[in-house]
């Protein structure tokens, strides 16, 4: 076409070499929510916590996504209503009948009207920033035939009535599947670490524009190097004060430290928690965070992340079996979901995110993915230069700080939802890794495993479902025979790696005090929280084992489940053998999804580089 003819760009004079993709979660969303819902048309949207927490942040945002040579746009998805969403499409339903009916994606549309008002008055931020809310999924998947579109919401939320905390990166992966080809990289980062209110809003470009620009040039480097085909990256979290000696008896400077978070390795004192209890039902709802800076002991969190304290900074405890970089993540090298993750457009393609598990599980979007990919040989085996920013997944030079939300009823979030949370992480970490050695960098480890490191992996993974995932891809499906047997050897999986989480956490303790680990794993929680004074305490949170009796040396097996386990825990465990097989069907699905999510033309959804479209 002629020059001439050229339609001019809206994009022309906005440069982007960078996208970032977040999930807006305020603490406050759902009671704001509640608020609008009961006086819809009373109240304005300005004058919420969540909004006013988000508008704060605006002039710091102007300044780091509009500064040259590193300009970006940020991608913000708001939630309220995706479930409804995702139901509403494979209804057939329209757009403007979605919105109707459901109040929730009403209220997700009138706050990003409102935000984007606002960003009028920050120059060409409103191009910049791109709030998302889930009827702009309406615009990829309403035009999906119906036998398709009917399990949109079990492929995007799995069999759950709620939305988990790694559920909204259904959104981001559509976001990179759209830039595929741009070679603009996008970088996830969690709403704590861009938004931290006080601390950083007043702060230039946020504090996060040395970071960005790091992660640009790492990203340009793996881009560049013809050895990469497929690669994944992250920066960390800011674990300076971890590494002050003056600081390490500090609760505070442990709590944003590390992906995994470091409630099960606080101290339990029968008394001060009664004590704390009836502080907060009194309304105290900083009782709780008193009664974690009272019980925390430096030595049980080095334990429980299997690190020690040198000259040199931290590193993996000799004993470095113990730690939770075993059988989990490990603290100081996997790769951090909310620290600016990176993947290529080969991994975003090859695999879908974990989006169908109906439980909350530790890791499931960053170290457990990133082992994926290694198990199925998507990573390169060659040892890479000592380039800082090239030689490892997790680049220790960047690092961001993260705000951590307070806790206002520990016990119940320890029990109930933490403890359970990283327990699966471990599970499905023993069906993608089989040898633990893997998640360490060489140099940490003895000679004899250092070796087993260095040797070349090549065919089929013995993970047990990296393997299967492999071998499915392979032939496109896997049998009904295959199908059985792989879920007997998922959970017989599974009950050797609960055995040796159990051993371990029933070891996280001192002479003075258990641990919040400690008791769950060992049927002590009533001992040391009565019903009485806690009686939300119920299922899951009563522990992992069904009794105070069970052996802390047994060796867990199909026999003896069912008269040593929680029955809770056994739900769970069976709902996550079926979700961890489905994600095999999942991604066998996901090249269809692939096609459908970039069919539709460029510039047409809000996420585009080229929206709005003239």
């Amino acid at each position: 076409m002629p020059s001439s003819h050229i339609v001019p760009h809206p994009l022309d004079d906005l440069p982007v070499k960078y996208v970032l993709y977040t999930h807006y979660a305020h603490p406050n969303q759902q009671e704001n929510y509640k608020i609008w819902e009961k006086k819809s048309k009373s109240v304005d949207i300005r004058t919420l916590d969540s909004y006013k927490y988000l508008a704060s942040h605006l002039r710091g945002l102007q300044e780091l996504l509009d500064t040259s040579p590193q300009e970006g746009l940020l991608v913000i998805f708001y939630d309220p209503g995706f479930a409804e969403c995702l139901e509403g499409i494979a209804e057939k339903k329209t757009r403007e009948g979605l919105q109707s009916e459901c109040k929730k994606l009403q209220f997700a549309e009138k706050f990003r009207d409102a935000i984007d008002k606002e960003m009028q008055r920050y120059g060409r931020l409103s191009k910049r920033v791109r709030f998302v809310t889930p009827l702009d999924l309406c615009d990829i998947f309403g035009r999906m035939d119906w036998t398709k579109a009917e399990k949109l919401r079990w492929w995007f939320i799995g069999p759950t009535t709620s939305i988990r905390y790694d559920t909204p990166k259904i959104v981001e992966a559509i976001v990179r599947v759209r830039l595929i080809g741009s070679g603009v990289p996008l970088f996830r980062i969690d709403w704590d670490v861009i938004f931290r209110g006080e601390e950083n809003k007043d702060i230039e470009s946020l504090g996060l524009f040395k970071p960005i620009t790091q992660c640009l040039q790492a990203f340009r480097l793996r881009r560049d190097d013809a050895r990469l085909a497929t690669f994944l990256f992250s920066g960390g979290y800011n674990v300076r004060d971890v590494c002050d000696e003056a600081r390490t008896k500090n609760f505070d400077a442990w709590r944003g430290a590390f992906a995994t978070r470091i409630f099960p390795a606080i101290g339990v004192n029968k008394d001060l928690a009664i004590q704390a209890q009836r502080k907060s039902d009194r309304g105290n709802k900083k009782a709780w965070e008193k009664y974690a800076r009272k019980c925390f002991d430096k030595d049980l969190a080095y334990r429980f992340y299997g690190l020690h304290l040198t000259d040199h900074g931290l590193e993996v405890a000799a004993d470095y079996k113990n730690g939770i970089g075993y059988f989990g993540a490990n603290p100081l090298v996997s790769v951090i979901s909310g620290a600016f993750f990176c993947l290529s457009d080969s991994a975003i393609i090859e695999l879908p995110p974990f989006s169908n598990l109906g439980l909350n599980v530790s890791w499931i979007d960053d170290h457990l993915k990133y082992c994926l990919h290694r198990e199925l040989r998507h990573l390169t085996t060659v040892t890479l230069a000592e380039e800082p920013l090239l030689s490892d997944a997790k680049i220790d030079c960047i690092m961001v700080d993260k705000w951590r939300a307070p806790v206002t009823n520990l016990p119940f979030y320890a029990f109930g939802v933490y403890l359970p949370t990283v327990l699966w992480g471990a599970v499905m970490d023993s069906w993608i890794t089989e040898d633990p050695i893997h998640k360490f960098r060489p140099e940490s480890l003895p000679e004899t495993d250092r070796e087993k490191w260095n040797a070349n992996r090549t065919g089929l993974s013995t993970a047990v479902l990296a393997g299967a995932l492999q071998a499915a891809i392979q032939r496109a499906t896997p049998s009904s025979t295959e199908r059985f047997q792989l879920k007997e050897r998922l959970m017989n999986a599974a009950l050797r790696r609960i055995s040796i989480v159990r051993r371990a956490w029933a070891h996280l303790k001192n002479k003075k005090m258990q641990t919040f680990a400690s008791v769950w794993v060992t049927g002590a929680v009533r001992k040391y929280f009565p019903p009485n004074d806690f009686p939300n305490l119920k299922g899951r949170c009563l522990g992992l084992v069904a009794h105070k009796n069970v052996p802390v040396d047994v060796e867990f097996t199909r026999e003896n489940m069912s008269e040593y386990i929680n029955p809770w825990i056994q739900n769970d465990l069976h709902q996550l053998v079926d979700d961890a097989y489905e994600y095999i069907e999942w991604t066998l699905a996901w090249p269809a999804i692939t096609h459908v999510i970039r069919s539709v033309e460029p510039g047409k959804l809000r996420t585009d580089l080229s929206w709005p479209r003239l």
